[in-house]
């Protein structure tokens, strides 16, 4: 397996995306490197602040080396949450040796990830 896929919904914030970050790399099948296909089209993180971002970003960058080298790519529905998103990457990609995409569709992420997410 070289890709994670994993589906969200509900209401997201900072608590809840540490909670499945640190659920992620506690999963017996990840491996540093591994690339995740982050399906968030039904969660709403419309309220997460710019201090919210900036925590989930410090915290993205603490566990960095455990993720590994890997590519994530988030899928977003929403406008707000698209957004949320992207200023997410932009404070955090120059940081993590992981490469950060967001997308609007399932479709664009998969062609972005350099593995096969089905």
């Amino acid at each position: 397996m070289d890709c994670f896929i994993v589906t969200t919904e509900g209401q997201g914030d900072v608590t809840g995306i540490v909670a499945f970050l640190d659920d992620l790399i506690a999963d017996p099948q990840w491996r540093p490197g591994l690339h995740i296909l982050l399906d968030h089209r039904r969660l709403d993180i419309a309220t997460i602040t710019t201090e919210g971002i900036e925590q989930v970003s410090h915290y993205f960058r603490k566990i960095g080396p455990r993720l590994g080298g890997g590519s994530i790519a988030l899928v977003m529905h929403k406008d707000i949450d698209f957004g949320i998103a992207r200023a997410w990457e932009l404070v955090t990609e120059a940081h993590v040796d992981m490469r950060i995409g967001v997308f609007r569709s399932l479709e664009e992420a998969r062609r972005w990830l350099p593995c096969e997410c089905r």
